[in-house]
Order: C-alpha cells, then structure tokens, then sequence
C-alpha cells in the first residue's frame, strides 16, 4: 500500500466510525449497507466511492445510482475533495432516469427509437390517453385520463407489457370491476401511440433498458464491463423494474453495493418493493452485510422510542439503533378536543417557543394528510408566525378547494367572469373550450357580463349544438337555483352547492388517491364554513369571502428562510428539524383506515410514523384529538393504536382537562351518497331504538353496510359502535344517523 493510500486510510478511520469504515473498505463482492437515521449514510456513500478511485479504479467503471440528480451533482463535488484523481466527475452517477436515458440514447437503433427520441412529462401522457379514450368514444368520467395514466405506470413498473397483460385473468377481472373493460386497448394504442411518436414516457426509460439487456446479450455483455462497481442508494425504495435492471447489469462482477434503510420503506403506492431490499441476500450469494446502527442526529429518548414502534414490524431486518447524545426530553403525547384546537394549541406551543428562544426554522409540523395544514395554517396566522407549505400549496390554493370558492364568489357576484369561466364545465357537463370561447367573444363583443349574455337575447345569436345548447340551458338553471341561497348561513350555501353540482359524488365514484385527498380538503372546507356559520352574528357569505380573502392577501409568502415548516410525512424524508410536531394520532387517519385492514399496510404505515419520529434531534411532540371534523359533523376518534406501541418510559402523556367538559352541540353526517344534505340540528330529546341488537347487519347511507359492536343507551343519547366493510368501526348517534336494518 502506498504512502498516500495509507494516509487516506488514516484520515477515514478519524471521520468514521468502525462500521462505517468497514463498509468504506469492503469493496469486492455483493455488499449490503443498512443505515439507519441520521446514521451518516451519505457520508459513507462518498467515502466509498473515493476509496474505490483511491485504490486505483477507474471512475468511468464506477455507476451510482441516486434518488435525485441533486445529490449526485453534491455526492461528485465531495468525492472531488477526496481524491486528487481529476476524472471523478467521469463516475457515472444520476438517478436511474437520467443513467438509462443516455444508454438508450446510444443504443436507441436497436430497439427502433432515433437518438433524437424525446421524452414525455407526465401532462403529455395524460393529454395523449385524453386523446385515445375520446377517439374510442369512452366515458371520460369512468376513463378518467389520469387514472389511467397511474395504473399503466403500474404495470410498467412491475414489467407488464399489454401482451403480458392480455394473459392476465386477474388483471383483467380487475378492470371489469372497475368498469373499465376497455384498459388494455388504451394501454395498447398509447404504447403504440409512444412508439410511433419517437417518444419515451418516464416509465419507457426504466422497461426499455430493461428490454435492451434481456434481449441483446452483446449489449447487457458491454454494461457489464463498463459497470464493474455498482451502488444504488435508497434501495427500499427501487421498484421492480429498477432492481430486476440491477440483477442485470451486476451479473457478471457482482460487485454490487445497496445502501438503504427497510424500516423507512414508505413509498409503495409509487411501486416501491421493500422486498428488493429483504431477499437481496436471497439472490446474492456471500453478501457482506453492515449495518449502520449509530444515530448522530437525535436523543437517546426520541432512538428509543422510534425502535420501540418499529419493533411490532415482522417484515424487517433486525437491527438496534442507538445513540450516545444526551438522554434527551421524552415525547410528549398531547391531547385535544378536537382538531380545531390542536391546531391552536400546537401554534401557540410553536409561538411560545419562538418568543423565548428558538427560531422558526427549527420547527417542522408533520401531518399524514395535506388536508390536516389547514387548521395548522389557521394558527399560525392568527399569531403572526411565518410558515412556509412545503412541497405543496396553501389550502386556498388547491384546485378543488379554489373551484368550490369559485361557485362561492358567484354567488356573491353573479358578474364575476373569471370565477365563471373557472366552473363553467366542472364538473364536466359537455361544454367545451370551444363553446365557453364563443360565449365569451359575444360578451365582449356586447361589453355584456357573461352571466349577463347567458340570460340575455345576445345568446341565441351564438351558434350551438342542440346537445350544447341543452348542457348550457341546464347550467344556467343550476346557477339561478344556487344564487338564491345567497341568505342563508355560508355552510348552508356550500351544502347546496355541492349537493346541486354533484362535485362530492363525481369524487366519489372514483375514489383513487387524488381524489380522496381532493375529498379530505373539501371536507375541511366544510369545517371551516361550518365554524365560521357557528358565530352568532358573522355568518353570511361575504363576511366569509372577506375573511378568506384576506388571510389568503396575508399569505406567508417569503423568500427567506425563517419559517416554520409544514409537510406531509411523505415528504419530510431525508430531513431534520430541532422540533417535531406529529400531529393527528387517531385511528382512522394514521393508520388511515385502508391501512388498518391490511397487515402489509399497516405496517408501512408503522414505517411512516418511525420517519416521522426520527426526523427530530431534540424534542418529538405527538397530537390527537378525541373528536375531529368530517363535512362540517363532529366525529368520535380514538387514539392511533401507534401510540400504545411506543414504550411508557419513553413518552409522556399530557391529559387536556378541557376534553372532558361537556359539550352539547351535536353534528350530523351530511347525506353525501344520497343526493341530500341532512340538515344540521341540535336535539337534547331522548331517542333510543329499542329493536337494536348487537351482531345486527346495518345499511348506512354513508358508510354502507355494517355490524353492530356494542349499544350504548347512557347520557340521554343511544350511541352505536358499528364495524363496517369499507370504513371500519363508527360511533353513530342513532337520534341522527340514517341507516336501515337489513339482517
């Protein structure tokens, strides 16, 4: 060994501690490197791919592979520092993307691309399936353009091409129970549809490398020599496609090194597989395995109890985390009434520490769903605190939050054309671009209103389609009907409007991901309304309109870095803050209620709150709140079953006195399924269903079929704990509900 090997060795040995090094120096053979949080993962990475270039292998022979092309641009600067090689920045490092991009740019005439092939976003392949479910005359409500999109980046990612498909009964079956018999042929011709076009979508990089190898043994021969050393970091989080191109290309030098945490595997509904992780020693053989267990980031308490959680996981691998900083402060488990005041009193905490010492950089809130900010956001404005949405928009920002204020805003201005334009065809009611064009050059031509030439002689100048014509005439009555709510309280309004628009419904018929989240956000806005309408003397619509438009005037819109950050868990990944603020404990919302049916699920979930916990170096504070806001009712919860599961001596619960007060105001379900708004109603008559009986099947006009738990007849009000198939367990008050007995 040379002088300047042995000396780069030494200087390693200072920054590393003995794992680290271990997993630094071991470079032949199939490695797999665990690293837990705040464990010094990157670090690692960098040190070993300089000690790769130190020993005298050439950087063109080195591929890595990151989750984003940031950190590799960062990783090569660091590597840079490490080595006095000058061809470091030759190392082919990026993500998988953009690596398989440039090999299929090279290699393009084999598989009948050019070298010139452009590559689709993700709008240019929603707009071409729009195209192709309209040139196939198919229901763009149940061929919802983005749906498609989502299932056909699916297959892709678990290697199913339209033939493989074909021969699926499965996949196939599922299309019919999704009344989407025509999936196939869409995913055909849009195949084709790329093809014919030179144009690959972001899933085509991944199958069309992976096609390249299978099928051409001279190329795969090539990759692989090129490829001596490969490292793929994050590897829980490679889907099937991505570690089948890694078998690949690491066959012939097994030199293969995974870097990754399978206890942060929290990514599957991108196609994220943390079985690639778990069997990697199956495929392998001899793998060299380090696990990297010091945590530098956190407190002893904070390591502790995010291993106590994480432990209920059985599909794991077993490692201790530890760490040698300060014991640290345990985790506080705060309890509210509702949702309305942890996101006040979780504010004034943030507020409160701010004004003693610390800045609002340090703090991060973390929520499981994007609909929770708001009552966060609420606080925060109210006491002056900067805050910044990260990686998503303000409440009143979001689409559908923005398309119901539209209707709003009409209301109260009938000649508001902007926010006329905004709802003229959404829901969809066959009124094209085309159309709502024509009727606005006639407006203009007049110096007319739109809503004014809608009602006006000026429209029957404007040619249409008998069909259109009708679509047209039955949204200006939907209009008319809902301008004349323009007294009633503002939640009353919004009942009305989402009743006669049918927006709800539309969401629920198909509620895939986007759109039940579209659905959480509306169910807030619900709250909001239903609040604001609570007020004895402020409820109309334009105390509302002014109140929204001047928080959203008051927005923290700021550039510079002093704010308190609010995220979904998602993506607080890879992240740290002084202070963590979880909040929304309750069974139902995290675990979200699919997740609790599922054991598979349920324990991603459980990997989520171990993300959550870990990304705090100080100081971890948990919510929940025993009743939470759904559509304007208030709803019974119960604590996450998470919580349970962290170890008493690590946490510290923080009763709320105020919980237990009595509260007699009593919220009903709006009747969303069924076409009609209960109305909301306060009833202190006693009302107890004497023919009820445990183990009895119900039939609920939200919730749908169910079986009765348990029957609670105290306090003056029958309450119900009903398990049903699709929402899991209620409380019903029975004075309210609306449901059937059926056996």
């Amino acid at each position: 060994m040379d002088n300047s090997l042995k000396k780069s060795d030494n200087t390693q040995k200072q920054k590393l501690n003995s794992e680290q090094f271990a997993a630094v120096q071991h470079t032949e053979g199939p490695v797999m490197i665990i690293a837990g949080p705040g464990s010094g993962k990157t670090r690692v990475i960098t040190e070993r791919i300089a000690h790769l270039i130190n020993i005298g292998i050439n950087p063109e022979n080195i591929l890595a592979l990151t989750f984003t092309n940031k950190a590799a641009k960062e990783m090569k600067a660091r590597i840079a520092d490490l080595t006095e090689n000058n061809d470091v920045f030759a190392i082919c490092m990026g993500t998988f993307h953009s690596i398989f991009s440039k090999i299929l740019r090279e290699e393009a005439h084999i598989i009948g691309y050019t070298t010139n092939f452009t590559i689709y976003d993700n709008e240019d392949s929603v707009k071409i399936i729009r195209r192709i479910i309209k040139d196939l005359n198919l229901d763009k409500d149940i061929y919802n353009a983005k749906n498609i999109f989502t299932r056909i980046s699916l297959m892709k990612n678990y290697i199913i091409s339209p033939k493989k498909y074909l021969h699926s009964e499965t996949l196939k079956k599922q299309d019919l129970n999704n009344k989407r018999p025509e999936f196939l042929n869409i995913y055909r011709k849009y195949c084709e549809s790329c093809k014919q076009s030179n144009c690959m979508d972001f899933d085509d990089l991944l199958i069309n490398t992976y096609d390249l190898f299978k099928e051409n043994e001279e190329i795969l021969n090539k990759y692989q020599t090129k490829f001596q050393y490969i490292l793929i970091d994050e590897y829980q989080d490679t889907n099937k496609v991505q570690d089948e191109i890694i078998k690949q290309v690491s066959d012939k030098n097994k030199n293969v090194c995974i870097v990754g945490d399978d206890s942060q595997s929290i990514y599957s509904f991108r196609g994220a597989n943390i079985n690639n992780m778990l069997n990697f020693k199956k495929f392998y053989s001899d793998v060299k395995e380090f696990k990297l267990e010091q945590n530098y980031r956190s407190t002893q308490n904070i390591v502790n109890a995010a291993n106590s959680l994480i432990a209920y996981n059985k599909n794991k691998i077993d490692k201790t985390i530890f760490s040698d900083k300060e014991e640290g402060e345990k985790i506080q488990l705060l309890e509210y009434y509702n949702d309305r005041e942890e996101g006040q009193k979780i504010a004034t905490l943030i507020s409160n520490s701010i004004q003693q010492s610390t800045s609002a950089s340090q703090h991060a809130v973390l929520y499981r769903t994007n609909s929770q900010s708001k009552v966060i956001e609420d606080g925060l404005r109210k006491l002056g605190v900067k805050y910044k949405i990260y990686g998503g928009l303000s409440f009143y920002q979001r689409k559908e939050i923005k398309d119901i204020m539209a209707f709003l805003k009409l209301i109260l201005n009938n000649n508001d054309d902007e926010s006329l334009l905004r709802i003229f065809n959404y829901p969809t009611r066959g009124i094209g671009l085309s159309t709502i064009n024509k009727i606005r050059l006639k407006a203009e031509e007049n110096n007319y209103t739109i809503w004014r030439t809608l009602n006006s002689e000026k429209i029957n100048e404007v040619h249409f389609t008998k069909n259109v014509k009708k679509n047209i005439d039955h949204f200006v009555e939907l209009l008319h009907t809902i301008f004349k709510s323009i007294n009633k309280n503002v939640f009353e309004i919004l009942e009305l409007v989402i009743e006669t628009t049918g927006i709800v419904r539309r969401l629920e018929d198909n509620p895939n991901p986007e759109n039940i989240n579209r659905l959480e956000n509306i169910s807030e806005l619900f709250n909001s309304t239903k609040i604001f309408s609570m007020r004895s003397n402020n409820d109309k619509l334009i105390d509302f309109i002014n109140e929204i438009s001047l928080d959203e005037s008051t927005e923290q819109k700021t550039t510079h870095n002093d704010y308190v950050s609010l995220m979904t868990i998602h993506q607080s990944k890879g992240l740290e803050f002084p202070y963590v603020y979880i909040v929304g404990l309750e069974n139902g919302l995290f675990p979200s209620q699919q997740s609790m049916r599922e054991k598979k699920q349920l324990e991603e979930e459980r990997r989520l709150f171990y993300v959550a916990i870990t990304r705090a170096i100080k100081k971890v504070i948990v919510s929940y709140s025993l009743n939470r806001f759904k559509f304007g009712s208030m709803n019974q919860t119960t604590q996450s079953l998470f919580l349970n599961e962290i170890n008493y001596y690590f946490i510290k619960t923080i009763k709320n006195q105020k919980a237990y007060k009595s509260h007699s105001t009593t919220f009903s379900i709006p009747k969303l399924n069924n076409r009609k708004l209960v109305k909301i109603t306060n009833n202190d008559h006693n009302h107890h269903y004497k023919n009820l009986q445990i183990g009895q099947n119900i039939l609920h006009n939200v919730f749908g079929k169910g079986t009765i738990k348990t029957i609670d007849n105290s306090h003056g009000n029958q309450k119900i704990k009903v398990l049903f198939l699709e929402h899991g367990e209620k409380i019903l008050l029975t004075k309210f509900a609306k449901f059937k007995i059926i056996s």
